[in-house]
């Protein structure tokens, strides 16, 4: 049987085509929610590559390309519709944050396409630099934010009532949005919920006992599905499962209602309060790390640059070492009774 010749040119694939094929296989291996941001992203960079930079093909793209494909996301105007979600810097232009995330899934593609032996050299190696973040203080809620979240619900109303267990199960795990509009009823137990996170990870978040009684409450009193083949935690009016958009939308609401001027209402602001609170109370670093889902302690540790040494001393005479040596039963050495003369 005669072999293959090894000089076959391989066919010229269309990056509309190869764009596709990677989606199929993020479908197979992660969340809807992820596939749902990686096919924006990656359709993002081949409608730059096709119109900023005129290509058309796989191995056309280098890393010029690609610099220019994020240059022009910082500094062009953004039609709003098409970047959904996204924040916007004086309503023209995708923040840093934003434009590297966009970089994020953009290396995520060539690297896959380098692993599938499309091509030989990766255009978004080393040398595709992502633009540095600007380091901000991330926000978190003060108690004052909080009380007035809360108050914003009617709890007698059935609706109320799971938009108030919406807020406080926010509050008590720091899980992420997708994490919340995924939970099932059984995912609730007496001390943790569980979800399923980034990579579709599972994992466990401890609950409160006061957090644990508003989800039986709600389950067993407020919580009707439409069928019973409605296994999804929170539920929408018409009984079906409760969207992220649903609860994006509820935010604005309750920031609205509770007139919050000073501070952006979002998941993630939840999840930001909830860390900052839980080292504030004494919590384990490592501890808190697992329970957020993070793969290195490093990444926890971003979201509690403004825990300052003013919040961390407080605490200080509790988790002392001098505390646990109990030195008073070994007041130092005594002195000799006598000094030589």
């Amino acid at each position: 049987m005669a072999r293959r010749s090894t000089g076959t040119k391989r066919r010229r694939l269309l990056l509309t085509e190869v764009v596709e094929r990677f989606l199929r296989d993020v479908e197979v291996q992660h969340t809807l929610d992820t596939l749902i941001s990686y096919r924006h992203r990656v359709g993002v960079l081949a409608d730059l590559l096709a119109n900023v930079c005129q290509l058309r093909y796989l191995d056309e793209v280098d890393v010029d390309h690609l610099r220019r494909c994020a240059q022009h996301l910082l500094t062009s105007k953004i039609d709003p519709v098409g970047y959904q979600g996204h924040p916007l810097e004086n309503g023209s232009t995708l923040s840093i944050a934003t434009v590297r995330g966009y970089i994020a899934v953009w290396k995520a593609f060539f690297s896959w396409c380098v692993l599938e032996g499309l091509i030989d050299n990766n255009p978004a190696d080393a040398r595709f630099k992502a633009p540095k973040p600007v380091k901000k203080v991330k926000p978190a809620f003060t108690e004052d934010h909080i009380m007035k979240m809360l108050l914003v619900f009617d709890t007698s109303d059935p609706i109320g009532f799971r938009n108030y267990v919406i807020l406080v199960l926010l509050l008590d795990t720091g899980m992420r949005l997708s994490e919340l509009a995924g939970l099932h009823v059984q995912d609730v137990h007496e001390t943790y919920v569980k979800v399923y996170g980034k990579g579709r990870k599972e994992r466990e978040i401890g609950i409160s006992p006061e957090t644990r009684k508003l989800l039986w409450k709600y389950v067993n009193k407020y919580r009707v599905p439409a069928d019973d083949q409605v296994t999804s935690l929170f539920l929408n009016q018409s009984g079906g499962p409760l969207s992220a958009a649903s609860v994006k939308f509820l935010m604005r609401y309750v920031r609205q209602e509770a007139g919050l001027d000073d501070i952006q209402l979002s998941a993630h602001v939840f999840r930001h309060t909830f860390a900052k609170m839980y080292l504030e109370s004494g919590g384990d670093l490592f501890k808190l790390s697992r329970e957020m889902g993070h793969s290195d302690v490093r990444v926890t540790r971003i979201y509690l640059e403004d825990f300052g040494s003013t919040e961390a001393r407080k605490d200080h005479a509790s988790y002392s070492p001098i505390a646990r040596l109990n030195l008073k039963k070994q007041p130092g050495r005594k002195q000799s009774r006598k000094r030589e003369k």
